[in-house]
């Protein structure tokens, strides 16, 4: 009688510890990162790192995928959350995420301005100071002389970041716009005679 009564009290703590594991198991934050300047996926490496946790690095780290959504699992129910996110360009972020006792949905906007944008192009193009941007590296290349005569006739400068690139959607948006006015000014000819370097440049 005893060892029976034994058994049942060893199997009614297992049947609570597996309620409990396959309630945290289903406990999640998930969600979609986008950028303030596009309202879309940033262009870069997302990662979103749970703060404040004694897991290892590598378990409380994820990355967001090739639309911007992810997913941290196996939480607590009912429990504020900070959730860092990092991508490049961007200063790191921190939010705040409080779970329920299932999934949790949340959008999350890294927030950031634009010295380059599609504004600054415009003003650059009437104050005759339009560039076209380049992410070179420590070693940026220099023009040849074809790039120089580029230059001369199209009113317009190769703009070289190096190694220290802006955000990438600045870049983009700063770009895409030159082009657009380069389009309308000068035809698709340019297009031609450009450096292939020249980013976001189909």
């Amino acid at each position: 009688m005893k060892k029976s009564l034994n058994i049942s009290k060893t199997l009614l703590k297992l049947s609570l510890m597996l309620v409990c594991v396959t309630s945290y198991s289903q406990v999640e934050i998930n969600g979609n990162v986008k950028s303030s300047i596009t309202n879309l996926r940033p262009i870069s490496d997302i990662y979103i790192e749970q703060l404040k946790s004694e897991k290892p690095v590598f378990e409380r780290m994820t990355m967001a995928d090739s639309t911007g959504f992810f997913r941290i699992e196996n939480l607590e129910p009912n429990t504020l959350y900070e959730i860092k996110l990092s991508a490049f360009g961007y200063k790191d972020q921190v939010f705040e995420i409080k779970t329920n006792n299932g999934i949790t949905k949340t959008t999350l906007t890294l927030k950031a301005g634009c010295d380059y944008s599609r504004q600054q192009a415009d003003k650059d193009w009437k104050s005759e100071k339009p560039k076209l941007l380049i992410v070179g590296s420590i070693a940026p290349i220099a023009n040849s002389t074809s790039d120089t005569k580029f230059e001369k006739k199209y009113g317009i400068k190769y703009f070289d970041f190096g190694c220290t690139p802006i955000i990438a959607e600045c870049i983009k948006i700063y770009n895409e716009r030159i082009f657009e006015l380069m389009d309308k000014t000068y035809g698709m000819k340019w297009r031609k005679k450009v450096r292939s370097d020249v980013e976001y440049l189909e």
